[in-house]
């Protein structure tokens, strides 16, 4: 994939004190004018951002936010698709390149908001450090994100034909130099205090999904029963999951126009294992891919454990 390296018209110096002149942004190619009408968008006081690296169990965590906020309405979120019911920021722009509507998706959504969302801090609105809305951040070992979104990209026709290790050279080369998971969730992770900030991690909520939505509905205000916590407690099951058409991205499947969609298939939650990428990559691309991630994880003397909240 492309990226164009793009300058925000501002930046986040009121949540973070560093020289931001030399934090290195891009945006998928073509940008155009889209981060500008993001940078620009109107926050609503009462948003929910669910912001991650791909593939980090963000669905997941959208689909327990929208229950969350919706009084466990269960019947309801089995009777529409997540992506109207939590909308993707990107993906009109990402199928249509067309900045006047990219936007109206999000724009459209009754309050309280719950979107989702891939950017890094910086190009994120610039109304939302202003605001302070709830913030949701996932963090997912970066390995096992590459190996999911793999198998996405396949599904969309996007990567048809290439092999895993081809793509993970692909990633390791072009894409993680310029996407760099470990900053873009650093940020995030240097804001895990604020009151308006809730990070977790993939391993948390595979440890104790049960914890992970206790903390969540107090950081919400709100109440979950014992009834309906053992309800959320199955219906968010990697096995419930998998089988929900709901979660699993169909609505978004069938926007995607590319000749080579649907030519293998994969279910979109596919395997939602911790160390999966260890069944999968060879032995010398997970070498090659923890060098790269050490020398970010040094370069911003954070260890990996720390951003997975394992100690």
């Amino acid at each position: 994939m492309e990226y164009d390296e793009v300058t925000p018209k501002s930046y986040p110096v009121n949540l973070i004190k560093k020289d931001w002149t030399q934090r290195k942004l891009y945006f998928r190619s073509p940008a155009k004018s889209m981060p500008e009408a993001i940078h620009d968008m109107e926050v609503l006081d009462d948003d929910i951002w669910v912001i991650t690296n791909p593939k980090s169990g963000t669905t997941w965590m959208q689909e327990l936010v929208w229950l969350l906020m919706n009084d466990c309405n269960f019947e309801a979120a089995l009777s529409k698709d997540l992506e109207l019911r939590s909308p993707y920021l990107e993906f009109d722009y990402l199928m249509h390149h067309d900045v006047e509507r990219a936007l109206k998706p999000v724009q459209d959504l009754a309050s309280p908001r719950i979107i989702k969302a891939h950017h890094s801090l910086g190009l994120l609105p610039a109304q939302l450090w202003q605001k302070k809305p709830k913030v949701i951040y996932v963090f997912r070992d970066p390995k096992d994100t590459w190996i999911s979104s793999y198998y996405h990209f396949v599904n969309f026709g996007f990567q048809y034909g290439k092999s895993l290790e081809q793509y993970i050279d692909e990633v390791l080369e072009e894409e993680a130099p310029k996407r760099d998971p470990i900053l873009h969730a650093v940020e995030f992770y240097q804001l895990r205090n604020e009151p308006w900030v809730y990070y977790t991690s993939f391993n948390q909520m595979k440890k104790d999904l049960r914890k992970v939505i206790d903390d969540l509905s107090k950081f919400l205000n709100k109440t979950v029963t014992e009834q309906q916590m053992e309800r959320l407690l199955k219906h968010l099951s990697f096995e419930e999951m998998k089988k929900n058409p709901t979660t699993n991205h169909r609505w978004e499947y069938a926007q995607v126009q590319h000749p080579n969609r649907g030519k293998e298939v994969h279910n979109f939650i596919r395997c939602g294992k911790i160390g999966g990428h260890k069944e999968e990559m060879k032995p010398e691309q997970i070498e090659k891919a923890d060098r790269l991630i050490t020398e970010r994880l040094q370069a911003n003397e954070i260890t990996l454990e720390q951003l997975l909240l394992l100690n």
